[in-house]
């Protein structure tokens, strides 16, 4: 459990409680990204640091939704929010230094592969070496499992 959360459930607020951190002399430590695939979410965790005083923003967002980057407000948010915007999925608006989904991953990398919507299947021979390994997404394995029914 953590101590100190604020949950945000209007985004609208997000930026003006990241604001206020800042002028009340927090500094930005890091965003922790949770995949909620079971209730279609993300939950972005922000955190901050004054004086060994931990506080959280909880911030809830749908998969088709957006937030916008606090790179503005604390410069440093730049990476790890395209970190989470490249691995995750997560749509994070107007980032001051936006790599466009090319800080960590070629093109020819999987998309958001931190996402539950991508999945390996690794099949693995009775000595246990490895025999194949498929990459699907989530839409290709309900559509599979509806062919086999």
């Amino acid at each position: 459990m953590l101590h100190n959360l604020q949950e945000l459930s209007d985004i609208p607020n997000f930026l003006p409680l990241v604001h206020h951190y800042k002028a009340d002399g927090y500094r930005f430590i890091t965003i922790t990204a949770v995949d909620d695939a079971d209730n279609n979410n993300f939950d972005l965790y922000y955190h901050f640091d004054k004086e060994l005083e931990l506080k959280q923003i909880k911030v809830t967002i749908p998969r088709s939704g957006n937030i916008p980057s606090m790179s503005y407000i604390y410069p440093a948010a730049f990476l790890v929010e395209n970190e989470i915007k490249e691995l995750f999925g997560v749509n994070i608006t107007d980032i001051s230094i936006d790599y466009g989904g090319a800080l960590l991953l070629s093109n020819a990398d999987l998309n958001a592969p931190m996402s539950s919507g991508n999945i390996i299947i690794e099949r693995v021979d009775e000595n246990g070496k490895k025999i194949e390994e498929e990459n699907i997404t989530n839409n290709e394995e309900s559509e599979k499992e509806g062919e086999n029914a």
